[in-house]
């Protein structure tokens, strides 16, 4: 059977993707069914099979609602595929979300393999994929990883060889460069993907997708970070300035794993709409880096002195 490494050869670069010809597009589309179907019909018992390095140091988080409730398990299964598996992988569930809602099979049929479902009270949005598991488990590596994506075998394995170098920051697949404008945060269509801040350096101008890979050290991030009453009045649709924000003003700068990251696979045919897509389409995350920018006044003093290195 075609495996997801051998796929990852033929994916373009993101930021390639403006560029593609018809045949480009064509291949990404057969490469995206072909890893779809891969992961459906991978056996979960291989995954107990295989000699695969562990490293229970590690906490794979992230989260769901009931509309993706019947395809998660592709990424999970990616996630629990790594070259490198993490101790656990835990989802965490919206208590009021699931209540009537059936956990379907082939989901809990993987928490014989290392997943564990977890409920919680407040329904933080994506914030949850965060938030429970760094006050559960203050002492463990978190990585976050979203719920609609197939990753790549080396995804861990990039970001804990990363994390080796730069213990205290964050580490991520993917990143973006915050593009400053007339001394000010330019509209978040204007960051991009591969900017001028190469992998393996440090930089408060790079914001973590925190979807494809994020790799958070122990007690890196500050109390306000769970603040859940500013959570819900400042970013409660954007988690990944939230957290931008937040690990400014712990004095915490994030490292990209790789300068230019290959196109991700999304686990369904047609992705549904998302609140990273509303977010872009509505320039809802401008309003909210406005609004955060408002509130703390000295991560935009930050983000100044750091743009001015690759000036």
């Amino acid at each position: 059977m075609v495996s997801i490494r051998f796929l990852d050869q033929f994916k373009l670069y993101e930021d390639q993707s403006g560029m593609m010809s018809y045949a480009e597009r064509a291949i990404r589309k057969a490469v995206n069914i072909l890893e779809r179907s891969y992961c459906s019909h991978l056996n979960p018992s291989i995954f107990e099979g295989e000699k695969k390095l562990r490293d229970d140091s590690v906490i794979v988080s992230m989260t769901t609602f009931p509309a993706r409730i019947g395809y998660v398990h592709l990424a999970i299964k990616s996630l629990l595929n790594q070259t490198v598996k993490p101790g656990k992988i835990i989802l965490w569930l919206a208590k009021d979300q699931f209540q009537n809602v059936e956990i379907p099979q082939q989901l809990r049929t993987l928490c014989t393999y290392g997943l564990e479902i977890c409920f919680c009270d407040e329904d933080l949005l994506a914030h949850k994929k965060y938030y429970y598991a760094m006050r559960a488990f203050p002492e463990q590596i978190l990585v976050t990883y979203d719920d609609d994506i197939i990753y790549p075998e080396d995804s861990l394995e990039k970001l804990l060889a990363m994390h080796r170098q730069y213990p205290n920051a964050i580490i991520c697949n993917r990143g973006r460069e915050m593009k400053m404008e007339n001394g000010f945060v330019a509209s978040y269509k204007d960051w991009k993907v591969s900017g001028r801040v190469p992998a393996g350096i440090p930089s408060y101008r790079v914001m973590a997708s925190t979807g494809a890979g994020t790799l958070y050290p122990p007690h890196c991030m500050p109390e306000e970070t769970f603040d859940i009453e500013k959570i819900r009045t400042l970013a409660l649709t954007a988690d990944d300035l939230w957290m931008k924000v937040m690990s400014i003003l712990g004095g915490v700068p994030v490292v990209k794993s790789q300068t230019r990251g290959k196109a991700l696979c999304s686990s369904k045919g047609k992705q549904d709409i998302t609140l990273a897509h509303q977010n872009v389409d509505q320039n809802l995350n401008d309003q909210v880096m406005k609004n955060l920018l408002t509130h703390y006044p000295q991560v935009l003093h930050t983000l100044l002195e750091d743009g001015e290195k690759y000036e």
